[in-house]
C-alpha cells in the first residue's frame, strides 16, 4: 500500500492514458488525417525507390505536401501495429480504421508531455505534490486533452517541443551552478529537435528559445559568449550534426534539393489558406489576420485560473525573480512566448483555426502562470486548481467528442453559436454517422455533405454519396443533407426538413450549441 501511495501519480497517469486510447479509438475521422495519411503514403514511395530500387511515381496532390515531414508517422508505427494485433482478436473492434489507428501515439505523446511538464514545474518550485497536481490540470485541460484524440500534428509537435524545453532548462541550470554541459543531454535535445523539425518545419521557431536561453545564461553565469563558444563548440557541432541526420532522414523528399527546406520555412511561414475563423462574431481572413485574433483566443481558451496567474505577475515579480534560477528558467520562456507571439502578430504570420498553429505556446504558458501562483501562494493554487481539476473531469465527460471546442467561462458573456469557431475539424462525422445508420436509408437515397469520406467509414451499409457544390442541382428525392464543419450555413433547396442537430452544452451554459446538422429534402 505505502508502495502505491509513494508512486500515485505514476498508476493514476497509467490508467488515465488506457481510458484515454479507448476515448480516442471512438472519435470521428476529421479532415486533416487523411491528408497527412497521404503525405505518409508518399514519402514511404520515396524511401523504397532509394532505398529498395524501386521506381514508384511521386506526385503530391497538393504542393504544400512537398513540406511536411512524417517524423509523427514514423513514431506512431509501432502503436499501430500493437493496436491492430489487439483489435484484429476483438470482432467489434476488427475493423479499426488506418487513420484511427494513429490515435494511440498521439494519446503517448501527449501523457509523455504531461509527465515532462510536472518535471519543469518541480524544477522551478520544488514542490513535488504541486507540480503532480498542475500536470493532471494540464491533461484534463479540455481544449487541448480534445485535439490529442485526433490531431496528427499540432499535438505531437506541441509535446516534442515542451520536452526539448525541459532539456534546455535542465542543461540551462547545469551550467548556471558547473559551468558544464552534459553529452548526454546535448544528444538527446539534438534528437528531440530534428524530431520536432520533422512533424513541422515551424519547429525553427525553437532555436529563438534556446538563444534566449543563452542570453539568459551569458548574463547570469559571468562566462562570456566567447567563453561559452570555445568551451563548447565541439557540444555545438555534435547538436548540429545530430539534428540535421535526423531532420533529414525524416524528410526523404528533401534528399534531392537541400534547398527546399529554405522554401519550406518561407512556404509554411505564409501558408495558402483562403479560409476564415470566426472570432469574436468577425470571420477573421487567415492572410489578413488583425493584431486582436492572438489575444482574443488566448483570452477565450486560457482556463480563467491561468489567466489569473499572468495577472498576478506585478505582484510577485521582484519575489519570484530573486531567485537565480527562476530568472534564467521563468525569465527565459516568458521572454520567449512574448517574443514568438509578437513576431507572428509583426510580420502577419497566417493563422487559423483558432491557436491550433501555436498550441505548443499553451504548455509554457501553462508552466509560467502556475509557478507565479505558487509563488504567490502555495495553498491559494493548490485550492484552485484542484478546484478546475474536478471541474475539468465533468466537462471532459460531458461534452465529449468535442473536447476541444472548449472555451472558458467568459464566453458565457458573449454566448458561442455566430461568435466563434465550433467544429472545424468535423469530429461529429461519427455521431453524424451512426445517426445516419439508425435512420435505414435506401440505397437509392443519396446523402450530399461537405464530409462525406468521413461519414462514411461510420455507415453499415453502402449508400448513395454526392458532393456538396450537387446539393442544388436536380437530385432525386428524397435525399439527405448533412452538413458539419464551416457547412452549417449553407443555403438549402426547398422542402428541406431539419431531422437533427449534433450539440453540446458547454460549462454553466444554457446554451445549446450546435456542431451539425442532418436534412431531409422531400
Amino acid at each position: 500500500m505505502k508502495v502505491i501511495l509513494k508512486n500515485y501519480f505514476f498508476y493514476l497517469i497509467f490508467f488515465y492514458t488506457i481510458i484515454l486510447i479507448y476515448f480516442s479509438l471512438n472519435v470521428g475521422i476529421t479532415h486533416d488525417e487523411s491528408h497527412h495519411n497521404t503525405v505518409w503514403l508518399i514519402n514511404k514511395k520515396i524511401y523504397s525507390n532509394y532505398l529498395l530500387g524501386t521506381n514508384y511515381e511521386i506526385l503530391f496532390p497538393d504542393f504544400g505536401m512537398n513540406f511536411y515531414g512524417i517524423g509523427f508517422q514514423v513514431f506512431s508505427i509501432p502503436f499501430s501495429f500493437i493496436l491492430n494485433l489487439i483489435t484484429s482478436k476483438i470482432e467489434y473492434l476488427s475493423n479499426i480504421n488506418v487513420l484511427i489507428d494513429k490515435h494511440p501515439a498521439i494519446i503517448i505523446l501527449f501523457i509523455i508531455s504531461g509527465i515532462y511538464l510536472k518535471k519543469i514545474i518541480d524544477f522551478i518550485t520544488r514542490d513535488k505534490f504541486f507540480s503532480e497536481i498542475c500536470s493532471i490540470f494540464f491533461l484534463l485541460y479540455p481544449y487541448i486533452l480534445g485535439h490529442s484524440f485526433f490531431n496528427t500534428l499540432d499535438v505531437p509537435f506541441m509535446s516534442v517541443w515542451l520536452i526539448c524545453t525541459y532539456y534546455i532548462i535542465k542543461m540551462s541550470s547545469l551550467f548556471l551552478h558547473t559551468k558544464m554541459i552534459s553529452n548526454k543531454d546535448v544528444i538527446y535535445l539534438a534528437l528531440l529537435s530534428g524530431f520536432l523539425l520533422s512533424i513541422r518545419i515551424s519547429g525553427v521557431l525553437i532555436f529563438f528559445e534556446y538563444l534566449i536561453f543563452l542570453i539568459f545564461i551569458i548574463n547570469n553565469s559571468g562566462v562570456s559568449i566567447f567563453e561559452f563558444i570555445k568551451n563548447n563548440y565541439k557540444k555545438i557541432i555534435l547538436f548540429l550534426f545530430i539534428l540535421f541526420f535526423l531532420f533529414i532522414s525524416l524528410h526523404p523528399n528533401y534528399w534531392n534539393d537541400f534547398s527546399k527546406i529554405y522554401y519550406s520555412i518561407l512556404y509554411m511561414g505564409q501558408h495558402i489558406q483562403t479560409v476564415c475563423t470566426l472570432t469574436l462574431g468577425t470571420c477573421m481572413k487567415a492572410q489578413n489576420l488583425p493584431s486582436s485574433y492572438i489575444p482574443i483566443w488566448l483570452f477565450f481558451k486560457l482556463p480563467i485560473v491561468i489567466l489569473l496567474g499572468l495577472l498576478i505577475f506585478p505582484i510577485i515579480e521582484k519575489k519570484i525573480f530573486s531567485n537565480k534560477n527562476n530568472i534564467i528558467i521563468l525569465g527565459s520562456l516568458l521572454s520567449s512566448c512574448i517574443f514568438i507571439i509578437l513576431n507572428l502578430i509583426i510580420f502577419n504570420v497566417n493563422l487559423y483555426d483558432e491557436l491550433r498553429q501555436i498550441l505548443f505556446l499553451i504548455p509554457i504558458i501553462f508552466i509560467i502562470s502556475m509557478s507565479f501562483l505558487f509563488c504567490f501562494s502555495r495553498r491559494l493554487s493548490l485550492v484552485l486548481i484542484s478546484s478546475f481539476i474536478l471541474f475539468f473531469l465533468i466537462q471532459n465527460i460531458k461534452i465529449f467528442p468535442y473536447n476541444y471546442i472548449w472555451l472558458n467561462n467568459f464566453s458565457t458573456f458573449t454566448k458561442i453559436n455566430n461568435i466563434f469557431e465550433l467544429d472545424y475539424w468535423g469530429v461529429s462525422t461519427k455521431n453524424i454517422g451512426n445517426f445516419i445508420n439508425s435512420k435505414n436509408i435506401q440505397s437509392d437515397e443519396c446523402i450530399i455533405s461537405n464530409r462525406n469520406d468521413g461519414i462514411k467509414i461510420f455507415l453499415q451499409n453502402k449508400m448513395c454519396f454526392k458532393k456538396l457544390n450537387e446539393l442544388h442541382q436536380k437530385n432525386h428525392r428524397p435525399f439527405y443533407v448533412a452538413l458539419l464543419e464551416r457547412g452549417l450555413k449553407k443555403g438549402l433547396p426547398n422542402n428541406c426538413t431539419n431531422i437533427h442537430n449534433e450539440s453540446i452544452k458547454i460549462n454553466f451554459s444554457d446554451e445549446k450549441i450546435i456542431v451539425a446538422k442532418v436534412f431531409k429534402c422531400d
